[in-house]
């Protein structure tokens, strides 16, 4: 379980490869170049293993552009302080 948004910017700035300071709450694929759908996957892979394989059975995630739509799905389902 991530406690707090920092967690996830981080889990999510390192999938993509990218310098942790440029994901925040406004971050999404229209904003982030490596966002895309390689980065996706990316971010849903280390997702998956931060929260031991509790991911990958959340449809909406694959779809997820946004750090703020990751956040609210996150945390729907407990996964997320």
């Amino acid at each position: 379980m991530f406690s707090k948004n920092k967690e996830l910017f981080d889990c999510i700035a390192k999938a993509l490869k990218v310098n942790a300071n440029k994901i925040n709450i406004n971050s999404s694929s229209d904003n982030i170049e490596d966002w895309d759908s390689l980065g996706q996957l990316n971010i849903l892979t280390a997702l998956d293993k931060k929260l031991k394989g509790k991911v990958f059975g959340i449809k909406k995630l694959a779809t997820a552009q946004s750090t703020k739509a990751i956040i609210k799905i996150l945390k729907e389902k407990k996964l997320l302080e």
